[in-house]
């Protein structure tokens, strides 16, 4: 991965990650469901959990892979509270 590549998407990975906890908080989502919901493993989400805190970004899963998951997580979270408002 080139370092401008590999700037950008820490920078995106952490942006995302920040998304999904800030959907997360309000409808009580733990990071154990967080961890379940992005389907990482105990090692691999200590991996991210890690990154999250300025680690250096794991190699598993990919990049693509990890934001396809965020995204979807995020999505499904999002519409989670929209309807526990409502």
């Amino acid at each position: 991965m080139d370092t401008r590549f590999q700037t950008d998407a820490v920078t995106i990975l952490r942006d995302q990650f920040r998304t999904l906890d800030r959907v997360s908080q309000p409808i009580h989502v733990d990071a154990e469901r967080q961890r379940r919901m992005l389907l990482l493993d105990r090692r691999d989400w200590a991996d991210w959990s890690e990154f999250r805190q300025d680690g250096t970004l794991p190699s598993h899963p990919e990049v693509s892979v990890m934001l396809r998951r965020l995204g979807t997580a995020t999505y499904r979270l999002a519409s989670l509270a929209e309807r526990s408002r409502g």
